[in-house]
């Protein structure tokens, strides 16, 4: 009997976390309707603005969205970059769009306590215009590069308030070519390149 009962509190024990973990984490199709209810309403995040010039040539235009929770901590902190932690259940969102401004994918993070602290709690997920999922969950591609902003818990300001530099957008993205327009801002923001 003992031994039954140790072993159903082992068992116990060792399920619980997982359950509660998992109760946390939304399923890609109840994040990316999340994601909607933003397009719907257009929630810019605060300091982006709509169709403003996107890195790739893939992506010509891009568009950030924002809950409120992510919005506040904007507002609190005065500005993107100067946020240290946003708070649980925060929400961003980048629409990608080509030259006719046709959208191309959608990419979010949800600010998740306990997800992942050595990433600073985020789930990050890609999607094709339709909502298929691409990535979702500790997408390391995407982390890699976020933590380029880790001082301002992994979002990055739109441009031209901060741009990539030419040689780690290469290695993000080898097979892809750089946009003009973006170019142009490298050229223009020397100063907005991050280090």
């Amino acid at each position: 009997m003992r031994k039954r009962l140790l072993s159903s509190v082992a068992s116990f024990v060792l399920f619980v976390p997982t359950l509660s973990f998992a109760a946390q984490v939304p399923n890609p199709a109840s994040l990316w309707h999340d994601i909607q209810v933003l397009q719907k309403n257009h929630s810019l995040m605060l300091e982006s603005k709509p169709y403003q010039l996107g890195s790739r040539s893939v992506d010509v235009y891009t568009t950030d969205l924002a809950n409120s929770a992510e919005n506040d901590a904007i507002r609190k902190a005065g500005s993107i970059v100067k946020v240290k932690r946003y708070p649980n259940g925060a929400l961003v969102v980048k629409e990608n769009f080509d030259a006719s401004r046709k959208l191309t994918g959608v990419t979010a993070m949800l600010k998740l306590d306990g997800y992942d602290k050595t990433d600073r709690n985020w789930v990050m997920a890609a999607y094709k215009p339709n909502g298929q999922v691409v990535a979702y969950g500790k997408v390391q591609a995407c982390i890699s590069c976020h933590t380029m902003v880790t001082r301002q818990d992994f979002v990055f300001a739109p441009p031209p308030q901060q741009l990539l530099p030419v040689s780690v957008w290469k290695a993000f993205f080898p097979t892809q070519q750089i946009s003009p327009q973006y170019a142009q801002l490298l050229k223009r923001y020397p100063e907005a390149i991050v280090k």
